[in-house]
């Protein structure tokens, strides 16, 4: 065989595996296009920032910007690494009976970050102690640097690494 036969099928093969990747990256921006359509998400820039007082309810203008509100003291959230989004270190979000967490705007804690999926985190109360657990996130979450599989327990100290994203459980916010 040749050395241009065999360049010729190099070339082939190379242009065949980027045609591949090509395909695997249209895919995925497809499938976190329809999760975002399927949860009725509005436009990009619709950002919510703070979480509201209750299931289903408002959020007052000062939570929408990301002020501090007043709220009695519980458990939260405490960002100790903003990775690109526009929250400050050290800003907090009360935690009520559930919460999710992600990209897209339809969740309780709307996060800005190319390596955070729409749909990346949920934390739930579960006989009295925090559970998180990953929702099939690309990027992975990782407690306390240890990846998530499943859901497991948090408690307060604990570090949350969604993307480039870490939020620490606080005991009170």
């Amino acid at each position: 065989m040749s050395s241009a036969v065999v360049l010729f099928g190099a070339r082939i093969l190379l242009l065949v595996l980027l045609y591949l990747f090509l395909l695997f990256v249209v895919r995925a921006l497809r499938s976190d296009l329809r999760a975002a359509t399927r949860r009725g998400v509005p436009a990009k820039g619709a950002s919510m920032d703070a979480l509201p007082s209750a299931p289903g309810a408002p959020l007052a203008d000062a939570q929408r910007t990301g002020a501090p509100t007043r709220r009695a003291p519980g458990p939260g959230l405490e960002v100790v690494e903003a990775g690109q989004t526009a929250l400050a270190q050290g800003q907090r979000f009360p935690l009520g009976d559930a919460l999710s967490i992600g990209r897209s705007a339809g969740n309780d804690i709307t996060l800005e970050d190319d390596w955070i999926s729409a749909q990346h985190l949920r934390l739930r109360r579960q006989n009295g102690a925090w559970m998180a657990e990953d929702l099939g996130s690309t990027n992975g979450t990782r407690v306390n640097g240890r990846p998530l599989k499943g859901a497991a327990r948090v408690k307060s100290g604990d570090v949350l690494d969604l993307g480039r994203v870490k939020l620490r459980v606080v005991d009170n916010v």
